[in-house]
């Protein structure tokens, strides 16, 4: 049987039954290997067709698709490079912990390898709660209220303030837009900005991720300088100069 063929019939099996685990997949196709099964699965979530579960798949549903317009294209933009700072990212959360997760791509691809710990994830994007609450078991995730940006997927406006001054948080997963060491971490929407500034001045510890493509780039609003943040996490690919520079100033890189 083709590769195309057999993941079709997993998917139309997947949107008649709603959700299925893994063992249910492996009965009703016994014919295939499980590792078959799991690379078809796989296969089927990168491509916006599918879930993937602790224990099997759902199917995807049609609030979550936001693979479109300007938001889904940056999301395919540089990739692999979102994928190793999001794996390194992973690596340092621990349990129990309270953390704001911000908003953009970088922090989906971040998102999608939390794990399923006990987590209290805060948040100001939809999409990204979305994520965790139906790929994570564990988590508790805390959505803020306010304005939808169809851009950037974020929500801001003085609701989020407001919400933030009752809420605690231990380590602050930030993104950004640009970097220079003049004008620190920018961003282009001023809304976003004072959210970003707001989290950062709360949060008792910060951690940026941003990857080498935002290197050298300027816009409109600064959040946040060197001396804001505890961590810097980067992929392969940017400058030893830089990494030197976040050294000095006593931020860890990673």
């Amino acid at each position: 049987m083709m590769m195309k063929e057999r993941q079709e019939q997993i998917k139309r099996y997947i949107e008649r039954k709603g959700e299925v685990s893994l063992i249910e997949l492996a009965a009703e196709f016994s014919s295939w290997s499980e590792m078959t099964i799991r690379r078809d699965l796989e296969f089927l979530e990168q491509h916006r067709f599918l879930i993937r579960t602790k224990r099997g798949a759902r199917i995807m549903p049609a609030i979550y698709e936001v693979n479109t317009g300007v938001y889904g294209e940056r999301e395919k933009r540089n990739n692999e490079l979102k994928q190793e700072i999001a794996i390194k990212a992973a690596s340092m959360i621990d349990s129990d912990i309270s953390m704001f997760l911000d908003a953009g791509t970088t922090a989906m691809a971040f998102a999608r390898h939390i794990p399923d710990r006990n987590l209290i994830v805060i948040t100001s994007s939809p999409n990204i709660g979305i994520e965790i609450a139906m790929k994570k078991e564990k988590p508790t995730v805390i959505m803020l209220g306010g304005t939808l940006s169809r851009k950037t997927m974020a929500i801001s406006g003085l609701n989020v303030l407001d919400q933030l001054k009752n809420l605690n948080i231990d380590t602050a997963f930030m993104c950004t837009s640009g970097y220079t060491q003049s004008t620190g971490f920018s961003v282009c929407n001023q809304h976003g900005c004072v959210l970003k500034q707001a989290v950062v001045a709360a949060a008792r510890r910060v951690v940026m991720l941003m990857d080498s493509t935002k290197i050298c780039s300027i816009l409109p609003y600064t959040f946040a300088r060197i001396t804001d943040i505890d961590t810097l996490v980067t992929d392969s690919q940017a400058p030893e100069s830089l990494k030197n520079e976040f050294r000095k100033a006593g931020v860890k890189v990673i």
